[in-house]
């Protein structure tokens, strides 16, 4: 039997990267972070981030018109997060993350609410959403959440709304 003896080199850093990266002059530095820290010399960039993703056309539409009363703009979040079956781990997770301390703005817990009641049951929750193969996740945050006092009745009118269009209960 021959015995092989094969050379490997351990080249590290990033895969396929085979440049050496050249030293930045002090002056260089300088000048790149005073161009961003302000005018004077070089514009900066007129890359705004706002065509990025979907619906730009129609946010360029609505915004080029005037809000009537009783519109607001709304940022919405979605995740879908599959649940296998029979497996209320990832609900009762995030159960125990949206009721964790520091979430209202007193720093004291999330609480749990339903559309007709203030306070809802995480256990009757997690047994109702057993069989749900998916759950699907908002986080809603108005432009003016800070004049709210209280969100619930904008979730819960939001949540009625999405009923309507969707055709079920949710919950």
């Amino acid at each position: 039997m021959r015995e092989i003896d094969d050379d490997f080199d351990v080249k590290l850093g990033r895969i396929g990267n085979r440049r050496v990266k050249r030293a930045t002059s002090y002056l260089r530095r300088i000048r790149q972070e005073a161009a961003k820290a302000g005018p004077g010399g070089r514009s900066a960039s007129s890359f705004t981030g706002s065509r990025i993703g979907r619906g730009h056309a129609q946010g360029a539409v609505l915004a080029g018109r005037g809000r009537s009363q009783g519109q607001r703009r709304v940022v919405i979040k979605a995740r879908i997060v599959r649940i296998k079956s029979g497996e209320t781990g990832a609900v009762r997770a995030h159960l125990r993350y949206v009721q964790r301390d520091g979430v209202t703005r007193e720093g004291t817990p999330g609480e749990l609410y339903a559309g007709e009641a203030d306070r809802a049951d995480a256990n009757a929750f997690t047994e109702r959403s057993a069989g749900d193969r998916h759950q699907f996740r908002f986080i809603v945050a108005p432009e003016d959440s800070a004049e709210f006092a209280d969100m619930k009745p904008f979730v819960r009118d939001l949540m009625r709304q999405m009923e309507q269009d969707l055709g079920t209960r949710l919950d």
